[in-house]
């Protein structure tokens, strides 16, 4: 049984936010669907204040297909 890749798709942000594939084209029929950041809140003189601890991921659809864990451009 032969396995077949998954093409290394990305989140482009700007202009608007966009799939694109591994030559940084855009992909037909795909959506992003969501953006996220992971947090942490940290207590200061104001009261907690989130912050981002590391680098986003999306959730996009193409095709039929849902991809979770996609890294931004």
């Amino acid at each position: 049984m032969s396995r077949t890749a998954i093409p290394p798709y990305r989140v482009q942000l700007l202009p608007f936010p966009m799939v694109i594939d591994a030559d940084g084209l855009p992909v037909a029929h795909s959506h992003v669907v969501e953006i996220t950041f992971p947090g942490d809140a940290i207590e200061t003189a104001l009261g907690k204040v989130n912050t981002i601890v590391g680098p986003g991921t999306a959730k996009i659809i193409v095709g039929d297909a849902t991809i979770r864990g996609v890294p931004l451009s």
